[in-house]
């Protein structure tokens, strides 16, 4: 059975205010494609990015940040360097480490490098869609490009079966774990939530997973270890509301998908505890 948890909707709230209270800074390695919408999905949400991957550099960015996110989506020899150089260094001063395994499961180098960075680097939080998370596991990947296949869509029918797999990589790995779908999934091997917030709509524009990814590393960066799981959660569920109220708007006003990806950043900037209050959907399970 699944129960809504006010005690979690209450700690989300209060990782929102710490955010924006803190306004983290979060060195970013990350998907070309999508760089320009994590950069503003960051500044919307309180926190404040910095985009740097030259060699020379890289372990200053990380020493004057407080976290850093590092996702395989365009992937350059000099880029993997790059990052493994820098997790090392954030690992070596304390900040959190995000991974975004993009694509894992759909080309051996993929695979290959998300690997190395978990084996070398040990994120803290492994965020990704629940075709990436079963690669990462070691199931046979049955990634769409770098969308999760039909078979992993995560439902509430099958959420508990899936939050297995998400609890057990995280106890493998010792990190938290985060799997968006339908319901997303979010553990740390002892404890795992479940989040209904969000809209297929976010799946139509570049990016949404690329930003959640980096929402995590501004969370995680403005609280302690300890409060990683949280975090995670709340940037979830941040990310979720912006594209529930987004759709709302363009549903109402008869708009369209450009809309749509403007107003998600606009409810990143805008959402906050009356809207959490209200809207957050955070579920634990009961046998």
């Amino acid at each position: 059975m699944f129960i809504l948890s006010d005690e979690a909707k209450t700690k989300a709230i209060y990782h929102l205010e710490t955010l924006r209270m803190k306004k983290p800074l979060v060195h970013c390695i990350t998907n070309r494609v999508t760089i320009t919408e994590c950069a503003n999905g960051l500044l919307a949400s309180g926190a404040a990015p910095i985009m740097a991957e030259d060699l020379r550099e890289v372990e200053d960015i990380v020493s004057i940040s407080q976290a850093l996110v590092l996702n395989i989506g365009t992937l350059m020899p000099l880029q993997i360097e790059a990052m493994l150089k820098a997790g090392k260094k954030a690992k070596a001063i304390g900040i959190p480490v995000i991974f975004d395994p993009v694509g894992a499961g759909a080309t051996p180098l993929r695979d290959s490098v998300s690997k190395q960075i978990i084996d070398e680097i040990e994120p803290d939080i492994i965020r990704g869609n629940m075709s990436e998370i079963r690669a990462l596991y070691g199931f046979l990947g049955q990634t769409k490009g770098v969308d999760a296949a039909a078979s992993d869509f995560i439902t509430f029918e099958n959420a508990k079966e899936a939050a297995g797999i998400v609890k057990e990589l995280a106890v493998r790995y010792g990190c938290v774990v985060g799997a968006t779908g339908k319901i997303d999934i979010i553990s740390d091997g002892m404890n795992t939530f479940f989040v209904e917030n969000g809209h297929e709509m976010l799946c139509k524009i570049t990016g949404s997973g690329c930003v959640l990814s980096c929402l995590a590393g501004g969370f995680a960066g403005a609280v302690e270890k300890e409060d990683y799981l949280m975090a995670t959660v709340a940037a979830f569920v941040l990310n979720g509301m912006a594209g529930e109220m987004a759709y709302e708007y363009v549903n109402k006003t008869g708009q369209g998908l450009g809309t749509f990806r403007e107003k998600v950043m606009d409810y990143l900037y805008l959402a906050g505890r009356k809207e959490m209050e209200s809207g957050a959907k955070i579920y634990v399970f009961k046998e």
